[in-house]
């Protein structure tokens, strides 16, 4: 058993090295990149119960009800990304085995754990979505059994503890129940040596079951996101048009006026650059998010700290910062929603983080209704306007 432990540790350490450094392809033959997936984040646990009936010799022959025993479940893993996870799965109980044309019966506990790799075929075969309803996942593994307290027809059966390497595979049927409780519907088989009943002619037995377990997520995040990947290309045309725009203010900043002709024309006083042209001027400053999330990133905090800057050195200007959400995933309620968690967001770090004034600061909200980029993955946006 402490072999088939060590095996079972290695094959989950495995899967999550592969799943971690792995591009998965959508059916519409892009690649789907998300954002790196910690330690803690999408975490599971699992318990349920279900019934058990060994495949057998004679076991055909026996009383369909006696065949059935009832399996506690416990299960605890890990979703590497949107497709592919990893799990523990412990169960016990009791087995019914049948020889003699089902006259004999013999009764044994048990005890079995197994380590699967979960493939979401929802997932990888549609959008991935956290909120659909129905997702289909088969998974395949190995583990071990270990079996005890024979007795046959009531009788201590003279046979002691059997050990034995399993092989398993099922599907689950999960439907989601609220965004961290669900329902898994577990279709599960597997492999026995046949001397873990004592005895019969063929050299395996199998071990069918169906079992309900609620799932609970835990750990810092339950959701993936996707990467906010830019096109070199259109980083290349954004350096472009950025250095255009710097060109084109040294020259205007330089240039210098032109003399008067009137000689009785005073001299004009020195115009200073206004800090912006109009009522609401855009400040260039954005703050992007990563889909479904209205969490700020580290490398966003800096558009935050620039408006921050400006509005301390503009005591009478204030700001609007308005969320969006990008059309293409999502529903439109939920992208309103995500828009105001946004927006807000970033306004609370503005006032909290660098004591702004609350009434200097305005949020609004468009949901996708307002597109503001015509790439769709920049509009997951804040957008800062002075005012």
């Amino acid at each position: 058993m402490k072999k088939v432990s060590l095996l079972l540790v290695l094959v989950f350490a495995a899967v999550s090295t592969f799943a971690q450094t792995s591009g998965f392809s959508t059916k519409e033959g892009r690649n789907a990149t998300f954002a790196r997936n910690g330690f803690w984040d999408n975490w599971f646990i699992g318990v349920g119960a279900g019934a058990n009936m060994v495949i057998g010799d004679d076991n055909s022959d026996a009383d369909f009800l006696n065949r059935l025993t009832v399996a506690p479940t416990v299960q605890v893993g890990k979703w590497f990304n949107p497709y592919i996870g990893g799990r523990l799965k412990f169960q016990g109980g009791s087995l019914h085995n049948f020889f003699n044309n089902a006259t004999n019966m013999l009764h044994n506990k048990y005890f079995a754990v197994e380590a699967d790799v979960m493939w979401d075929v929802t997932n990888y075969l549609g959008k991935y979505s956290e909120t659909r309803l129905y997702s289909l996942i088969p998974y395949v593994g190995i583990g071990g059994a270990i079996g005890w307290d024979y007795k046959m027809n009531g009788a201590t059966h003279p046979g002691g503890k059997q050990r034995n390497f399993t092989i398993n595979g099922g599907i689950i049927n999960k439907f989601r129940i609220t965004d961290r409780i669900a329902l898994d519907i577990d279709l599960s088989a597997m492999l026995l040596k046949e001397a873990f009943n004592h005895g019969g002619a063929d050299s395996y037995d199998g071990l069918v079951g169906a079992s309900a377990s609620l799932v609970f997520k835990i750990g810092k995040k339950t959701d993936f996101s996707e990467a906010l990947l830019m096109d070199q290309g259109l980083l290349d045309d954004l350096n472009g048009q950025i250095n255009k725009l710097r060109q084109e203010n040294d020259a205007l900043r330089n240039r210098q006026p032109e003399k008067a002709n009137c000689p009785d024309c005073p001299k004009c006083p020195e115009v200073k650059q206004p800090v912006d042209a109009g009522s609401k001027t855009f400040v260039s400053n954005v703050v992007f998010f990563r889909l479904g999330s209205a969490v700020i990133d580290k490398n966003q905090e800096v558009s935050i700290y620039n408006t921050a800057k400006y509005l301390q050195d503009n005591p009478s200007k204030n700001v609007k910062i308005v969320g969006y959400a990008d059309k293409k995933t999502g529903t439109a309620s939920i992208n309103m929603k995500l828009s105001e968690k946004r927006a807000k967001n970033v306004a609370n770090a503005l006032i909290n983080k660098y004591n702004i004034n609350s009434n200097r600061v305005k949020v609004e909200w468009k949901g996708d209704t307002e597109q503001p980029y015509a790439e769709n993955a920049w509009n997951r946006v804040a957008i800062f306007f002075a005012e």
